[in-house]
This record gives structure tokens, sequence and C-alpha cells, in this order.
């Protein structure tokens, strides 16, 4: 007779594997979930969430995905009996091992998913009267085009769209008859991949900055792989890896921080997966966390998530085993490190904000203190977002000063100079005044943002064509300057490819519109988009 705790694991397994997600058991001892607390007496020099290599015999199991690829469906449709096989065999092998835990919410998750699982072996076993109706779906590609028909009872629906053509030998990149180039410091310059882009249609993924012919030299990637994206992770992995390697780039990875340390550390599993995929030589650097100072803002966060991140040290913690994980990848040990923070972090008293649900500066000088020169600071700043500019005196809505100053890239704009102020409170951290110095993100979305709640939002011309491509050739043309008397920055990204969604709403960023889309956003004649 099976125990709670093993059927448990075994209905997560099973999901696990018709799911095609590698395995992370939950809940082990000294393990963080959202509603766990982190002793404020461990400090921030404690190192229990370190990796550490298992006893044997002490039931914690690792398992890594070889890339098998999952059996073809039997004739007929619905689930194949090689499936079945595996879910029974597995369910059962894991049931008797015994000893895995998993957290309710997950086996919530897990036990509905096998409960689909079965549903769909009782379809496809379930015999079809005459007449019933049926549906079938046919989808064929061609370099130009995708034809989908789908056909229900008596009804013929045929939907065709551009599919982008792709040189296998060169790669993707869309096309326009607006110049924008050259790219100035185009080595130091790179663009960010949005979710869009990257699990939709990585072979899709722009060779060339859009509107110029000099390639794209680098890459910001927020994560690895999400696992509820629809997509074949090897396959999306593959193409990525083909991209990085024609362009000879490098690729600054992101790893999540948040308040469920299970999904901290699954996320983390994927990065380490993909860094060794794509090597060494074009990895750039290792971004642990992204605006970890709004995370207090979030709706739905816990009080004992914020209390944790930094009075708890789980932030500081969580840098310092990554950095561990690191050392035990041959040819990492040394890659730089940092944190996407962004304006918030200068509120409050000079030099950055240092309170109980964001404690930036005590953060910003124990990362300093233990690793020097190899921690990069790293901050995204959008004008198009800033509250500070507002309208035009008059009752007509204009913004003609403020788009003066939040689109143009000299030492007087808001972009300089908001540069120049974190450089200077760098210094005065670290005391040196050229410490590594990366422009996480900035952009210009056209049409306007969902997420825009500034007064700019009833400004018709502050979110146009006009406007988007005047901010991106500022910032192709730009040389990476902030002041006459402060350090240049080292490296800054564009965001980003392609349109995409920020928590539920819209945003246009993207300098190509969507996956279907042949040319770049930005046009010299306006054009019909498909």
């Amino acid at each position: 007779i099976l125990g709670s705790k093993q059927l448990e694991g075994a209905v997560l397994l099973a999901a696990m594997v018709a799911e095609d997600r590698p395995l992370i058991p939950a809940d082990r001892q000294g393990s963080r979930s959202e509603d766990s607390e982190v002793s404020p007496e461990q400090g921030p020099e404690s190192t229990r969430n370190a990796p550490s290599t298992p006893a044997a015999g002490s039931g914690t199991v690792e398992w890594q995905q070889t890339g098998s690829s999952a059996p073809a469906a039997a004739e007929g449709g619905g689930i194949p009996s090689a499936l079945k096989t595996t879910v029974l065999v597995v369910s059962v092998l894991t049931a008797f091992a015994g000893g895995v835990v998993f957290s309710p919410n997950v086996v919530t998750k897990a036990t509905d998913l096998y409960s689909q699982i079965t549903s769909a072996i009782s379809d496809s076993q379930r015999p079809t009267g005459p007449g019933a109706p049926r549906t079938t779906f046919t989808t064929t590609f061609t370099t130009t085009s995708v034809t989908q028909t789908s056909t229900l009872g008596d009804t013929t629906t045929m939907t065709t769209r551009t599919q982008p053509f792709v040189d296998p030998d060169k790669g993707y990149s869309c096309k326009s008859d607006l110049h924008l180039g050259p790219v100035v410091k185009s080595s130091q310059k790179g663009l960010a991949l949005d979710d869009t882009t990257f699990s939709e249609c990585p072979s899709l993924a722009t060779v060339d900055w859009p509107n110029t012919d000099m390639k794209v030299k680098s890459l910001r990637l927020f994560k690895a792989w999400d696992y509820r994206w629809k997509a074949d992770r090897e396959k999306v992995w593959q193409e990525l890896r083909d991209y990085v390697w024609r362009n000879n780039a490098k690729v600054l990875f992101g790893t999540q921080i948040g308040c469920n340390e299970t999904d901290d550390d699954h996320d983390w599993m994927y990065v380490k997966q993909l860094m060794a995929y794509i090597g060494r030589e074009h990895v750039m650097g290792l971004a642990i966390g992204n605006e970890i100072e709004l995370l207090h803002m979030l709706p739905n966060i816990s009080k004992k998530c914020v209390r944790s991140m930094f009075v708890g040290g789980y932030f500081f913690n969580k840098v310092i085993a990554r950095s561990n994980d690191l050392d035990q990848l041959p040819g990492f040990s040394d890659l730089t490190l940092t944190s996407v923070m962004g304006g918030y972090a200068l509120a409050g008293t000079p030099p950055f904000l240092n309170t109980k649900e964001a404690g930036i500066l005590s953060f910003i000088q124990a990362v300093t203190r233990r690793f020097g020169r190899r921690w990069a600071f790293t901050w995204n700043v959008y004008p198009y977002f800033d509250p500070r500019i507002g309208l035009d005196e008059g009752t007509f809505h204009t913004c003609n000063k403020a788009m003066m100053s939040a689109i143009n890239f000299a030492p007087v704009s808001l972009l300089p100079m908001q540069l120049a102020e974190f450089r200077r409170r760098m210094k005065t951290v670290t005391g040196r005044d050229d410490d590594i110095m990366w422009l996480g993100e900035t952009g210009w979305s056209w049409p306007q943002a969902g997420t825009l709640n500034t007064v700019m939002n009833t400004c018709k011309a502050f979110s146009t064509e006009e406007a988007m491509s005047l901010y991106y050739q500022g910032f192709l043309s730009w040389d990476l300057h902030v002041a006459a008397d402060q350090h240049p920055i080292d490296h800054a990204f564009y965001f980003t490819m392609r349109d995409a969604i920020n928590v539920d709403e819209r945003e246009s960023f993207g300098l190509v519109g969507s996956c279907t889309h042949v040319k770049c956003k930005l046009q010299e004649e306006p054009i019909r988009r498909i």
C-alpha cells in the first residue's frame, strides 16, 4: 500500500514526464516558499542556500533530460501507448522509491494535468459515432506563407499568414526603406530578446540591427526558459545558439529572484544548462534578479517574502549560491555578475535607497565588498516613463519640451543625466569612477504602451512613429558618454526586438511588430501592417 507522499511524488513525476518538464523536488528541508520565514540571524554571509552534494541514500533525486524525443502519436490520434506505458511505469517506480515530497500547490497542478492525460487517453479510445462533429487541422509551410485549414462539420475555413523568409546561411533581418545607421560603438550595444521572439520565433531573431546593415553583437536574455511556453525547448535553444554563433555574439543571461525558492532554483537550472550549451566564450555575464527594489510594490506579495528578501538576506545569499555554482562550471568562475535595477534605487537618502523593503545600499555594499570589480552595475532607464516630464503650458496637450528632453541623447537630456547621476553615486560606495556600468534597458513605444501612466499618455505626439524613430536613431548614434566629467558606460541594450505583453498590458517597444511581420516597424513610407 503506497503512502500519500509517494503517491504525490508519483503523480507529479508522471505529469512532468507527460509535459516534458525537468524534475525539481520542492519543499526540501531549508527550502523557501512564499509563506516561509528566513531567519535574520543567519546574516548575509550564510551559505545555507549554497549547493551541496547529496550523500548516498539521502533521497535527493537529480534528473537531467537527455534530449530524446517523445514517441510519435499513434495512428488515429490520441495519446500513444508508449506514453501511457511511460507514465504508468515511472509512477510506480517513483511511488516505491519514496521520500520525494512536493509542495501542495505543485501537486495540485500536477494532479490536474494527470487527470487531463487520463481523460485524453479515455477519449482516444472512445469510438466516434457516424455523423459526429469532428475537427481537423492541417498546416502547410512554405518559404513565404503559412496556410491553415480547419474543418468543423460542413464548414471549412482557410487562413493564410505571411511567414518571413529565412536564409539558412545569413539568418533573418527585417526589411525597410528607412536607413538609420550606422551603429556607433556597435560592439558595446545589444538588443534585449523579448519573450515573443524567444518562445515563438527564435529563428526570426534579427541578425542585423533593424534599419541598418550592421550585425547585432550582443543580446540580453531575461530568462532561459518558461515551462508554460508551448514551444519545443530543444529546438528553441538550438535556434538561439545558431543565432549567437552566426553573429559571434555575447549574451547577458538573466536568472530570477522572487518569492518562491523552488521556482528560483528551477529557473537557475535552465540558465546553467543554456549557458553551457551556448559556450563560455559567448556569455557576457549573469544578471541575478531584475528590479528587485520594486518587488514590495507588486500585488499579492506576502510581507514574509518582502521581509526576507533584504533584511533576511535571501537576495544576497542567492547571489552567493549562484556564484558558488559558477565556480563548479569549467570556465565560468570569473564570469561578470550583476543585478538589474531601475531609477527607484535613487529614491530616498543618497547614495541609494536603503529601507527594510528595498535595502539597495546595503546590498550594493555587500556585493561590491565580496566581488570587487567582478560586480557590474546595471540600470534600466526609460525617459518614456519618466514622471518628471510634463505637458507644455496651455490647454492643447502638447509636449514639445518634454520630447526634446526625453528623445535626445545629448549630455543635458534625461537618459545621459540619469546615468551620470548613477555613476556619481556608485563612486560614493566603491570610491572608483570606472566601475563596470551597463544600461540594461531603454526604448520607446509606438503605438502607446498600455503601461504608460504619466501625463504623457494624453499627448498624441509622444507615442508616434516619428518619436520612436528619433529615439532609436539617437540610441544607434550615441557614443555612450553621459557627461564630460564622467566615465562613459560600458554597454547598452535596446528594448526590444518585437512587441510583447508586460503583465497583461500590451507594450509596443519592438522594432518589429510580431513573428508574422516581414518588414521592420519603422519605414520611410507608411506601410499597411499584416
